[in-house]
């Protein structure tokens, strides 16, 4: 079965989403699936073919709009113009489009209904209603995707039980895809500081933005300190790229460079991120309870999982709906408060035998529901299932 995958991202710049899609060609090439995954690139021609990925010269125009809004209106215009050579080029059997936007959706499910080829959607963000959101044309690109576009798919890839239970509304049949376990991963030896004799590390990825609340983790640092407890924190990001965010987070900034005990990595490339992780004595994953976090599932969990250690996480959807305090993970109450964090950083360093059946079963339940081998099969056994219909 020939597949392809249509994205309106760039595919030489490295991201979680382009991440995520690897892995999903990597786990259904072992079901007897080629995958082609299409994004931006550079190329004098309109499309090429290179390493079954679809070089796609993106236009660029419309630069009025919004940026999230201009992205996906030119994509989709690309899209619009060369889907059905492309399709018929490499002989595909099915299209999945990696969106969750109106403007992305509808041209290419129109084509595809055009020339009877089904196709599916994948994605998770559910964005809430923010000033951002709206400037940018995110809150209508979603809304008119969720009462309208995605009516036009003949199912969905989900990553949260909120998704399925949107697919179920409108008619549609899914498949429940969170995440999936990265492979190949290697670390880089002595490419990173060594851990402190008796030192509980805690290593958190994610960029200084209001929902990763950055500030909560360095007040619960700084609290399991005062405590007695040796601590080190490691952040594997940066700051974000948003004034209000770097305006905001400023002073949280200025208290980690002057931080001993704090890391912050900025970009590194992945074998030092592993070294990193492997390093790790728990990490650390925080979301406040909203539509946004009840929809998505980071990308990252199942990579935490894999390292045998114990994660701390948000007792909240879609959470507490795959996993149980003390055994897969450990859950602080949906408050995310600092003291509730400091609380557990002690717990779980007093405690390494609780610390090690944590990781353990967190690994078991990764190798057992995020594995190339389930979701290969499982996804491709959805994928035939829509295209046999």
């Amino acid at each position: 079965m020939n597949i392809l995958i249509c994205t309106p991202n760039n595919l030489n710049v490295p991201c979680a989403a382009l991440n995520r899609l690897g892995e999903l060609r990597k786990a259904l090439h072992q079901f007897d699936c080629k995958v082609y995954l299409s994004g931006a690139g550079s190329t004098s021609k309109r499309y090429k073919i290179v390493d079954n990925n679809v070089i796609c010269n993106m236009p660029i125009r419309r630069k009025f709009l919004p940026p999230a809004l201009k992205v996906n209106a030119n994509s989709a215009l690309f899209y619009k113009q060369n889907i059905k050579d492309i399709i018929n080029d490499l002989e595909i059997d099915i299209v999945i489009i990696y969106s969750m936007f109106s403007t992305f959706i509808e041209p290419i499910a129109l084509a595809c209904k055009q020339l009877k080829i089904s196709c599916v959607t994948d994605g998770g963000e559910r964005y809430s209603i923010t000033l951002r959101n709206l400037l940018n044309g995110v809150n209508y690109m979603q809304f008119r995707a969720i009462f309208y576009s995605l009516k036009l798919v003949d199912g969905l890839i989900v990553c949260s039980p909120r998704w399925q239970k949107y697919a179920t509304s409108i008619q549609k049949p899914s498949v429940l895809f969170p995440s999936i376990v990265p492979s190949g991963l290697k670390a880089k030896s002595g490419a990173i500081k060594a851990k402190k004799k008796n030192s509980f590390r805690v290593v958190f990825i994610g960029a200084l933005t209001y929902r990763e609340m950055p500030e909560k983790l360095v007040t619960a640092f700084q609290i399991a300190r005062k405590r007695g407890l040796e601590i080190e924190l490691v952040i594997i990001g940066r700051q974000s790229n948003y004034f209000v965010d770097k305006l905001s987070f400023g002073k949280l900034f200025k208290i980690i460079s002057r931080e001993e005990n704090i890391t912050l990595t900025g970009f590194i490339d992945i074998e030092e991120k592993e070294a990193w992780l492997r390093s790790a004595d728990c990490f650390v994953l925080m979301r406040p309870p909203c539509k946004e976090t009840y929809h998505l599932f980071p990308t990252r969990l199942p990579e935490y999982f894999t390292l045998d250690k114990p994660v701390i996480l948000t007792n909240t959807e879609p959470f507490n709906l795959f996993y149980s305090h003390k055994k897969e993970v450990f859950f602080i109450p949906e408050s995310n408060n600092s003291k509730d964090l400091a609380e557990a950083f002690i717990y779980l360093a007093s405690n390494p035998e609780v610390a090690t059946y944590i990781g353990m079963c967190g690994k078991e339940y990764a190798n057992k529901n995020y594995s190339h081998q389930y979701l290969g099969n499982l996804i491709s056994h959805f994928l035939k299932k829509i295209k046999n219909a």
